[in-house]
């Protein structure tokens, strides 16, 4: 039996500037798709405003993946974190869990 829970039950750890350490799960496939389309927005400089609302919007949906049970939103970490930093959590977070899937996951090539 193929144990999900044990095969990518790794957590990203962040450290807020309060201190506060969250234990984020996994991305989920929404939240990836989301993180695309910033992607796309961002090869455009007409909507910058709008590229930085979303950012934060994303940063607010991984930080809500945490274990802890503790409930972000846009307007409670707007005084705190900026654009640049929601950029750089969000990059390393794809960043780490890119990584764990390309250790766990080989695929075989078939001749």
């Amino acid at each position: 039996m193929l144990d999900l829970t044990n095969a990518f039950g790794e957590l990203y750890q962040v450290k807020l500037f309060d201190g506060t350490v969250l234990n984020l799960k996994r991305p989920t496939q929404a939240l990836q798709n989301a993180i695309i389309g910033l992607q796309k927005m961002g090869g455009s400089t007409k909507n910058i405003e709008k590229l930085m609302n979303e950012t934060m919007s994303i940063f607010v949906r991984v930080l809500n993946r945490n274990n802890e049970g503790i409930e972000y939103t846009v307007d409670n970490i707007g005084a705190d974190y900026d654009y640049s930093v929601a950029l750089l959590v969000i990059g390393d977070y794809l960043k780490y869990y890119s990584q764990e899937i390309t250790e766990k996951v080989n695929f075989q090539v078939v001749q």
